[in-house]
């Protein structure tokens, strides 16, 4: 019953975060319920056996609702932490599963500017979230500081934002999906633990709340 009751309050704890920022879900979901019950009514009345359609019926709905459910919560997240400094960490401390690593913060500037480190098998991507035009110069100097340390590895450098040629904080999990693997998981590793003992250590964070990773749904389902 614990377990049952763990889960329960998960989602009705992401319900809550969602709804906050997703106004028509409560809607989507008692419309897609209203659909679905007057579809097993009418083909209880047109084919018989009500209770095999109710059966079904009912199944389909609940799969139905979770997979609209778990993708509206994932954009409510998205859009909950956007603009928050950190919000980019988040996003990728989501993905250990599948292989990536992030270090927050590891420069940062007079403009609250921050450059965070991923690494992952498509190299080392430096991520920078600010607005200030000092932002691509930061980047490129965290860029010449760490190819000191890991040679012709790859890096590659990412802005996160709205303009032209930056990436939605919505998109950068699915950005950092597509990458290219050009490493093996066991030299991604060993790449992650290089860079890990740089004598420098991470610049502290500006003020303000980190967003919690726990808030958001992993790979599109809920927890």
């Amino acid at each position: 019953m614990s377990k049952m009751g763990d889960r329960f309050r998960t989602i009705r704890d992401n319900y809550r975060m969602a709804k906050e920022h997703d106004s028509q879900l409560r809607w989507i979901l008692l419309g897609i319920l209203a659909i679905g019950i007057a579809a097993i009514v009418a083909l209880s009345m047109a084919l018989g056996n009500p209770i095999t359609w109710t059966i079904i019926g009912l199944s389909l709905i609940l799969v139905v609702e979770s997979i609209v459910f778990s993708r509206r919560a994932m954009r409510a997240a998205y859009k909950s932490i956007e603009g928050k400094p950190g919000a980019a960490v988040a996003i990728v401390q989501n993905m250990s599963k599948q292989g990536w690593a992030v270090t927050g913060a590891v420069a940062a500037n007079k403009s609250q500017d921050l450059v965070h480190r991923a690494v992952g098998r498509p190299g080392v991507v430096l991520i920078g979230e600010g607005t200030s035009p000092a932002l691509p110069t930061l980047l490129a100097t965290e860029h010449k500081r760490t190819a000191r340390f890991i040679g012709e590895l790859p890096i590659t450098e990412i802005i996160v934002g709205q303009e032209s040629g930056q990436i939605a904080i919505g998109q950068l999990e699915k950005h950092l999906r597509k990458m290219p693997k050009v490493l093996s998981p066991g030299e991604s590793v060993n790449l992650r633990k290089r860079l890990d003992a740089l004598a420098t250590a991470p610049l502290p964070m500006p003020k303000g709340p980190m967003p919690k990773s726990g808030r958001m749904p992993r790979g599109g389902k809920l927890r």
